[in-house]
């Protein structure tokens, strides 16, 4: 006998698949209009990846096993925030051995804009490691050293840190501080969600 919960379970399930790509679809499209194009190949190539790697977040954020709440009409995490964004000695400890121990290359990991007037928790990925000089790089925000220092002049307030539950939860629900404390959270980007679901949540 199929019990009531059942019926219904496959029906919400649907339904928040296709609120999710809704607002994804909404995000990326405003996105691509504002973005600057440099030829409409590009763009061409661009808009039709779109619908595969919406169906692929809203799929990935559904099947997601994390204890932080989801709002399928804005395809956002929701969870408290914390009261400001501190990176501490200890943290960046924890950030060596981690990279030492842990560090492979495709791994997303949180890097923290602790900018003056603005700051979050950004995801990005490791597409270079040089055990070597102890830095690794990322994707989008370049060199950091094993205690998250970022070599990139113009990135000075970028620290990068590892994967703990405050940060990634502070990355995945977009929360951000300015000079008097908590903020509006930012959106995320479809990339930073298709980072934030390929991420194995701390234990």
């Amino acid at each position: 006998m199929i019990q009531q919960a059942d019926i219904f379970q496959p029906l919400t399930h649907n339904g928040a698949f296709s609120e999710l790509c809704t607002a994804l679809y909404e995000r990326e499209l405003d996105h691509l209009a504002h973005a600057q194009v440099h030829s409409a190949q590009g763009l061409q190539r661009r808009l039709q990846s779109v619908p595969h790697y919406v169906k692929q977040a809203a799929r990935r954020m559904l099947e997601l096993p994390i204890q932080l709440g989801l709002d399928e009409q804005n395809a956002s995490w929701q969870a408290p925030q914390k009261a400001k964004l501190t990176v501490t000695e200890a943290m960046q400890k924890r950030l060596e051995k981690w990279c030492v121990k842990q560090a492979k290359l495709g791994l997303a990991l949180p890097v923290c804009d602790l900018s003056p007037t603005l700051q979050c928790v950004r995801l990005d990925s490791i597409d270079r490691i040089d055990s070597a000089q102890r830095k690794l790089h990322l994707n989008q925000f370049g060199w950091f050293d094993f205690s998250g220092v970022c070599l990139e002049s113009e990135s000075s307030q970028l620290r990068l840190v590892s994967p703990e539950k405050n940060m990634l939860t502070a990355a995945f629900c977009g929360h951000q501080w300015n000079h008097r404390g908590r903020t509006e959270p930012r959106t995320l980007s479809l990339r930073e969600i298709l980072l934030a679901t390929t991420i194995k949540w701390p234990g």
